[in-house]
């Protein structure tokens, strides 16, 4: 039985609303594949097409498949895409135009082999290619730090320093105070633009995992005026789709005057991670525990926070329901 199969009841507190009441449901949690086909063969090799396909709900900010060949089996010419090979191992990772998958979104590369051989052992970002789950890498990467601009001509340039993370950095984002999506994704630590017009007054860049973990933004101000205000609470906070002893905590962006940066992730009032994005990875055990989440923006100003109270029961019924807390005297 799974570990978190039986009866769980979650409550919403918006602190600054009140409590509210929800009903818990797990879904199951959508992955990416890769998918091979052998679309024309020869008695000395195949022409061989893998298709990407991004089933989640975030966008993928890049992939990374690897694969090995049976020895005897080598990849010899392919296209949209970038190869490297070590021995009998192969590891492909998007071109410029098709690295980062919108939810929804699929592209394909191809190649041509000698020998008969198909990959084998394939991975896509770390996971299985077939979609099937993978250990839960719940730890985003370090926000990059050394975020600066120079200005030659009518080019703005954006520098930072490389981020860390225990699996990898596949990328980074690029975001304005006035975007709702990135404005670029790139894999080096620089991006160039022309001079930016008068109303974009600040710029974020987070980095992003093979996993899709995000780290808090960067920000960088090209106005003079401190910012003091801090953003919004987070609306709309629940807890979904248990697996693997971890919960995804998922929330809506709150607004801020100038950029939001990040979000504080706390369980039982003990900060567990700082994210960039509007999901994070929470592990919990039976009981009752707290998860709050508040918004931070670049000056480091603290929204209050939200809270969800999730009680775990380790009873045999597999259903979930919701319940609000105990009034006074009950």
């Amino acid at each position: 039985m799974s570990r978190f199969a039986p009866r769980v009841s979650a409550v919403l507190a918006a602190l600054l609303a009140g409590l509210a009441t929800i009903t818990f449901t797990a879904g199951p949690a959508q992955a990416a594949t890769a998918v091979f086909l052998k679309e024309n063969a020869w008695p000395t090799g195949y022409l061989g097409r893998m298709t990407v396909t991004n089933d989640g709900a975030d966008r993928m900010a890049a992939w990374r498949v690897e694969f090995d060949l049976p020895a005897g089996t080598t990849l010899d010419y392919s296209w949209n895409a970038v190869v490297t090979r070590s021995g009998t191992h192969y590891v492909i990772t998007g071109a410029s135009w098709n690295a980062s998958l919108d939810p929804g979104a699929s592209t394909s590369f191809g190649w041509i082999a000698s020998g008969p051989g198909a990959p084998h052992s394939c991975l896509l970002n770390g996971g299985s290619c077939d979609g099937s789950p993978a250990a839960r890498d719940a730890r985003p990467p370090s926000t990059p730090a050394g975020l600066r601009s120079d200005t030659q001509g009518n080019t703005f340039t954006l520098h930072w320093d490389a981020s860390t993370d225990d699996t990898g950095v596949v990328g980074y984002e690029i975001y304005t105070g006035t975007s709702s999506g990135p404005i670029a994704t790139v894999t080096t630590t620089s991006h160039s633009m022309p001079v930016p017009p008068p109303m974009v007054m600040t710029f974020g860049v987070r980095a992003v995992d093979a996993a899709g973990n995000r780290s808090p933004f960067a920000t960088l101000g090209l106005g003079t005026s401190p910012d003091v205000t801090p953003p919004g609470p987070v609306t709309n906070l629940r807890l979904v789709s248990p697996s693997g002893g971890f919960f995804t905590a998922q929330w809506d962006a709150p607004r801020d005057d100038q950029f939001v940066a990040g979000y504080e992730v706390a369980l039982d009032g003990a900060v567990v991670s700082r994210v960039g994005g509007t999901t994070a990875l929470v592990r919990l055990g039976f009981g009752t525990h707290f998860v709050s989440v508040r918004a931070f923006d670049g000056a480091g100003n603290l929204a209050t926070p939200t809270q969800v109270m999730i009680s775990i029961d380790p009873g045999p019924s597999a259903s979930a329901t919701s319940k609000a807390p105990p009034t006074s005297g009950s």
